[in-house]
């Protein structure tokens, strides 16, 4: 049991000397605080704080790491230490490109996983490199197939469960050089992954389908930090419909790689596990590509309307939230009078200080009714983001 215990602080421990994981981090308060620059720059008010988005992200990091770290230890899988040098190398590589849009393991596996078919017989000067050469050279595809898919699947679900959570709402210039309004599904999520790796450990059972050609018979362990992140500017619907198109891409991804790992095992050819990660990689940068197409072609969603104010955002526990005006909805009337800029809504809505009924259209074109008592001093914190006809002078040079 002791060594046990020891094997797992061990492994523990191998989270804190992986330089990607700090690099992690550094990335998640960075783009947390852009995120919370960039609400400012619009509307003069943060939608989300900077560490409200950051804690944000733990919980679904933790569950879906020990739903993975699970999956993972008890299929067998496991890694040598050169490999998960390599899969680090990858990400390293898109970190590099300080864009959170290609923060997946789609692209760093897949990197990682056509390096690895290809890499030369090297030798170097330094004994830890040669090691980490020599278990590159000698991976098991299939295991390395199979810890690719269970990444994917993991960012697949983060996505479809968590990626729309905490849109982020901006105002920017149309193709036509007019304000219109957009969300940003921005998310970083850091997930810590315990894997199997061949040493000389105290872990000697490897589950029930023992996919590792190892030489050994016990293993030690590893705690990687899976990186995955989701950067989609949303112009042309709802956030959380394009957060589910992206969700439902990055699933037939996961399944159609499957399938290339899956055939690999009978046919015994390590060149299909290869191309399911070179698929993979394809499919995750043209979704990247598929996002900036929509934002050219399809018409934008949050316009100004013909007459009220359109609503871009709604700040949570705010009183606009708790009357259920949401993002995309018209606000034309507000206590019987008619508004047409942020300017008429403050004013109508100080007409009565202890209650605001708004006449609302919503998404489907029907009218209905949003009431609510207003609190002390709460007329100038209702949190309802507008588009905002007058604001263009000073977000002009705000581009999508």
């Amino acid at each position: 049991m002791a060594d046990i215990l020891h094997t797992i602080l061990l492994g523990i421990a191998s989270l804190f000397y992986n330089p990607l994981f700090y690099l992690l981090v550094v990335g998640l308060f960075l783009f947390s605080a852009q995120r919370v620059k960039r609400e400012r720059l619009s509307f003069h008010v943060k939608v989300y704080g900077m560490f409200n988005t950051i804690f944000n992200s733990v919980v679904p990091s933790l569950i879906m790491g020990a739903a993975g770290s699970l999956l993972l230890l008890v299929s067998g899988v496991a890694l040598p230490a050169g490999m998960i040098a390599l899969i680090s190398c990858g990400y390293l590589v898109i970190m590099a490109t300080t864009q959170l849009r290609f923060l997946s393991p789609a692209i760093a596996g897949g990197l990682a996983l056509v390096a690895a078919y290809f890499f030369p017989a090297v030798d170097t000067p330094y004994p830890l490199l040669n090691r980490w050469i020599t278990d590159i050279r000698g991976v098991d595809f299939f295991s390395l197939g199979i810890f690719f898919i269970v990444l994917m699947l993991i960012e697949c679900l983060l996505v479809f469960l968590w990626g729309a959570k905490q849109t982020s709402p901006r105002l920017i210039a149309s193709r036509r050089g007019s304000i219109v309004g957009a969300h940003e599904a921005s998310e970083i999520w850091i997930v810590p992954l315990f894997l199997l790796v061949p040493s000389a450990g105290s872990i000697t059972h490897i589950g029930a389908w023992p996919f590792v050609s190892g030489s050994g018979a016990s293993f030690g362990l590893a705690l990687f930090p899976l990186g995955a992140g989701i950067a989609q500017l949303i112009t042309h619907t709802l956030p959380k419909r394009a957060v589910r198109a992206t969700g439902h891409w990055l699933l037939v991804t996961v399944i159609i790689s499957a399938i290339f790992v899956g055939l690999s095992y009978p046919l015994h050819l390590p060149v299909l596990v290869v191309s399911g990660g070179a698929f993979a990689l394809v499919s995750r940068l043209a979704l990247v590509w598929y996002h900036h197409y929509l934002r050219k072609v399809r018409p934008f969603y949050f316009i100004e309307p013909n007459k009220g104010l359109r609503v871009i955002g709604v700040i949570p526990n705010s009183l606009g939230e708790r009357i259920g005006i949401k993002p995309g909805e018209e606000i034309i009337r507000v206590n019987g009078q008619d508004v047409e800029s942020e300017y008429d809504f403050y004013k109508a809505l100080q007409a009565n200080g202890a209650y605001c009924k708004l006449e609302v259209i919503d998404r489907f074109g029907e009218q209905r009714f949003a009431k609510g008592s207003i609190y002390e001093d709460e007329d100038h914190r209702i949190g309802l983001l507008f588009l905002e006809p007058e604001r263009w002078n000073q977000y002009s040079r705000t581009k999508p």
